[in-house]
């Protein structure tokens, strides 16, 4: 009996391996991150409501945050804050690094010649074990970039819209 079990198991789970069951081209709560850019584009692309804000901080710092809502109703929100103070954004950076709590993810980031621009975190917040929110943030010279959607699929996959596919589009037109 237990060898029949453990062929069923492995059988199962080479069919999830080469047939997934969630689908890739969306993102949302228990589906995987959209593999290619233009699966991305499309899902973020059901985000059609946006609401944007752009202000200034202390000393003049702009900020521009927005919040996206699809159809569904379901959400997520995208800010900028550009530092013209080194020392108040150095002061926010060593603050961002020294809260761990949540954090899933760091790395450094490279620009194409292979130095390093900056850094990538990530986030999780949990609710009783559950995750109710992620934050990826992506700090590179005097700027932080940040998305905060429900969940870590949907947050990789704006990244990836927003981020990842402009950069390797803009480095191609070069």
């Amino acid at each position: 009996m237990k060898p029949f079990l453990i062929i069923v198991a492995v059988l199962l789970i080479s069919l999830t391996i080469v047939i997934p069951i969630a689908s890739t081209a969306r993102a949302g709560p228990g589906n995987q991150a959209a593999v290619t850019c233009e699966e991305a584009r499309a899902e973020v692309a059901r985000f059609k409501d946006v609401f944007s804000t752009f202000g200034s901080g202390k000393g003049g710092d702009p900020w521009r945050s927005a919040k996206y809502s699809s159809a569904e109703g379901e959400t997520f929100w995208e800010g900028f804050n550009f530092y013209k103070s080194e020392s108040r954004f150095k002061k926010t950076v060593r603050e961002i690094n020294e809260d761990m709590e949540g954090v899933i993810a760091r790395k450094p980031l490279f620009d194409d010649s292979g130095r390093e621009i900056g850094q990538r975190i990530v986030k999780e917040t949990r609710v009783d074990g559950k995750v109710t929110s992620v934050l990826i943030r992506r700090i590179t010279p005097r700027s932080i970039h940040g998305i905060r959607a429900p969940s870590l699929e949907l947050a990789l996959t704006v990244e990836k819209a927003n981020v990842t596919c402009r950069t390797d589009s803009e480095s191609n037109t070069k």
